[in-house]
């Protein structure tokens, strides 16, 4: 299977059937997939080995036939679903060795102790008049009533605005933030109808009434805009570098400032970024304030709004700022040149940071020590140390 999106999208059902979250016509085509294209099987020995170090061996000597490890490490289906289910085998028999060679007391999961919950809806709104109301904390229902607008929690944990008169002239504007932890994201319905989806470490700030001319909110981190039609008032989105005018239509920003490269990401509709028209499915990298246009892939930048990790060749660098923004995590690396490997990997983002490490870690290539709600990266030859 040589496109590369469509390895992602097997890897992403495989993903799912490991979870649980499967559907029935998902898991027929991944069925059928995973049935007509395995040509040859990896075989789990009928009898344990002789000690952990030796099923470990034969384990990885199969992975590793089939994954293409240079400077990019991928791990794409056809193994996806065999490494997976490996995974969990090698799991069960970790625990089967360690009861048969200790005492039950002395049996310790690599990451158990300090395995770290992933992220959830987080997030604090802070008003015109500087009250701040901590959104996860909050009963469902009214929350505030401000110049025109009424403020809610629905029942679906969203922030709603619902305008109950027009800004009168006059009156000055007043902005509300609402904001994201690390480890957090969150919803919100801006008063004109448009959703916002922010994603971890992120904030959105937004006046309390749009005014007759325009709609104009800033961003810094990470949003997904489903914006509301309105022929006469643009919609602009200012962030890092630029300002995003929108006309009605799908798109994400992702500006987060220790990324220094604002990457906007049209998925439908028209906007224009710094004057640059996108046209769905294109992307606008904005490198020093110069934009270059790009072919966007869709499923990548839209996985963490969809509850998963997705990345295509990515360095680990990137990979690791991401993990470390939605488990509220630091990251330190053990040798700087693991940064620039490149991975291709799916993963669930609601599990535990351990299984999202233990698919990294079936590379073969490196190994994650977690403690203290840090992560560091080292390389697999020097795993030896005690987790």
């Amino acid at each position: 299977m040589n496109n590369s999106k469509e390895q992602l999208e097997y890897q992403e059902l495989a993903a799912k059937w490991i979870d649980g979250t499967i559907n029935a016509d998902e898991e027929v085509k991944f069925a059928k997939w995973y049935n007509e294209g395995q040509e040859a099987e990896l075989e789990i020995p009928d009898t344990f080995a002789s000690d952990e170090e030796t099923h470990k061996s034969r384990i990885f000597n199969k992975i590793q036939n089939q994954i293409h490890i240079k400077k990019t490490v991928s791990i794409w289906p056809r193994l996806v679903a065999a490494s997976l289910l490996i995974g969990a085998c090698l799991t069960g028999f970790l625990f089967y060795w360690q009861n048969q060679n200790k005492h039950p007391q002395q049996v310790v999961n690599a990451f158990v102790n300090d395995d770290v919950l992933p992220g959830g809806n987080k997030a604090v709104l802070t008003l015109a008049n500087g009250k701040v109301l901590s959104l996860s904390d909050l009963k469902n229902g009214q929350l505030a009533q401000q110049m025109g607008v009424v403020i809610t929690k629905s029942k679906d944990g969203q922030l709603v605005y619902k305008a109950i008169s027009n800004n009168k002239e006059g009156h000055q504007v007043e902005y509300n933030t609402i904001s994201t932890p690390r480890g957090g994201q969150y919803e919100i319905n801006l008063p004109d109808g448009t959703k916002v989806w922010l994603n971890a470490a992120s904030s959105l700030k937004f006046p309390t009434t749009f005014s007759k001319s325009e709609r104009r909110v800033v961003l810094s981190g990470e949003g997904y805009f489903e914006v509301a039609k309105d022929k006469n008032k643009v919609f602009k989105v200012v962030s890092d570098q630029q300002t995003v005018t929108v006309y009605g239509t799908h798109f994400n920003i992702n500006a987060y400032n220790d990324d220094n490269t604002p990457v906007t990401t049209l998925i439908e509709g028209s906007v224009d970024v710094n004057g640059t028209l996108l046209k769905p499915s294109q992307q606008a990298i904005n490198v020093n304030n110069k934009i270059s246009v790009v072919s966007a892939d869709i499923e990548n930048v839209m996985a963490w709004k969809n509850g998963y990790f997705r990345f295509d060749e990515e360095p680990l660098d990137a990979i690791m700022k991401k993990v470390a923004r939605w488990y509220d995590v630091e990251v330190e690396f053990e040798d700087p040149d693991l940064k620039t490997l490149e991975f291709g990997v799916v993963a669930n983002r609601f599990a535990n940071v351990s299984k999202v490490l233990r698919i990294l870690e079936l590379t073969h290539e490196v190994d994650f020590v977690v403690k203290d709600k840090k992560i560091i990266v080292i390389k697999k030859q020097k795993s030896g140390v005690k987790r």
